[in-house]
């Protein structure tokens, strides 16, 4: 077995502490020649702790197919000393497969009793509103602005690895380090995607508002930084920097209909083409008035409306038709000092944008 261990600077950019005892964090992978420990072997694992200023990166490698036992056994005793593992996928590749060869050997796997946080799992769902068009980690690391010297697969490298047994060639071995420190560095990068998840998930506040022509422009501020610029361009224009989040929302300038839910309790105007109350209609001339239904049981009115999508907390909800899914807040009806209801209309736009972690 080969033992390597490097240190670096810590240039971590996300605050592991939102995590856990940052002493206590150990980002880890495993290299394997096969997705199933019944028939394939583990030939390295790597890990990465951060202490203070320092990232301190370790490699247990197997020379030879033997070493595997020795490898858990080496890597078990190192992650004694920590309590949450941090990983890309891991609980759904990295974690069994240690759990299944620990059993083939009867080794004891204390890795069963810490906490796994997988980056993958927290961050998937952003894939579409990021325009993402793979989540892999060397995706979201080009997302995020990193790029690797390692260019093989895993597929590639396993064929590697057993040409190093074979030749003990050093440019192999190099190789075969090289892309699971890369997969490590890489995943320090890769822990800012939960600044998104913080960021979009955390409270807002509206600090300001604009109003032109077209769009009504609203103004947050966040409780969580975002260390990014994220724009994403639908009906609705979203804008996220630093603590800022800035919604720049189109203004429909309409006749729409407000439809009263108790309809029973109104007549139709057939010639004016709007409802009134009973208690009005009733010195209306027949000829000229129906019952109302759920369809025309509404009033009109011409103004300026901006979209809707969380109805609970608004008074009159505007629509073009009945059976319309489109929904709108008249303008001039709102009420700005009102951060209650600001506070819901942002959580209810970021749910459009598929920003928020269900």
């Amino acid at each position: 077995m080969k033992e390597i261990t490097k240190k670096f600077k810590n240039n971590i950019k996300y605050d592991l502490s939102k995590i856990g005892d940052v002493k206590r964090l150990l980002f880890f992978d495993i290299e394997t020649t096969g997705l199933s420990p019944k028939n394939s072997n583990l030939y390295l694992i790597g890990s990465i702790n951060v202490d203070n200023d320092t990232v301190i990166f370790k490699q247990w490698f197997c020379e030879s197919l033997s070493d595997e036992t020795a490898v858990l056994q080496a890597f078990f005793e190192y992650a004694a000393d920590f309590d949450t593992l941090i990983n890309f996928n891991g609980d759904g590749f990295d974690l069994p497969y240690i759990r299944e060869c620990s059993k083939q050997y009867y080794l004891f796997n204390p890795l069963e009793t810490y906490k796994s946080l997988d980056i993958y799992k927290e961050v998937r769902y952003l894939k579409k509103p990021l325009g993402l068009e793979r989540m892999n980690q060397k995706s979201l690391e080009e997302f995020l602005g990193l790029y690797r010297e390692d260019k093989y697969d895993g597929g590639t490298l396993i064929r590697f690895y057993y040409d190093y047994i074979n030749s003990r060639d050093e440019k192999l071995l190099h190789l075969l380090l090289l892309h699971n420190e890369e997969d490590l560095l890489g995943m320090l990068k890769v822990v800012e995607m939960l600044s998104f998840v913080d960021f979009f998930n955390s409270d807002f506040t509206l600090s300001d508002v604009k109003k032109n022509e077209d769009y009504l422009t609203l103004y947050y501020t966040c409780s969580e930084y975002l260390d990014y610029k994220l724009s994403i361009e639908d009906e609705i224009f979203l804008n996220a920097s630093e603590n800022k989040l800035i919604l720049d929302i189109p203004i429909l300038k309409s006749e729409l209909k407000f439809f009263f839910e108790n309809y029973k309790d109104y007549y139709y105007l057939t010639i004016e083409d709007y409802a009134v109350h009973k208690s009005i209609g009733e010195f209306v001339d027949k000829s000229v008035k129906k019952k109302a239904t759920r369809q025309t049981a509404y009033i009109k009115q011409v103004a300026e409306y901006i979209p809707c999508f969380n109805t609970d907390s608004v008074g009159e909800i505007f629509k073009k038709e009945y059976k319309s899914k489109e929904k709108y807040i008249n303008l001039a009806k709102l009420d700005f000092s009102d951060k209650v209801f600001f506070r819901e209309y942002v959580i209810e736009m970021l749910k459009q944008f598929k920003l928020l972690k269900q």
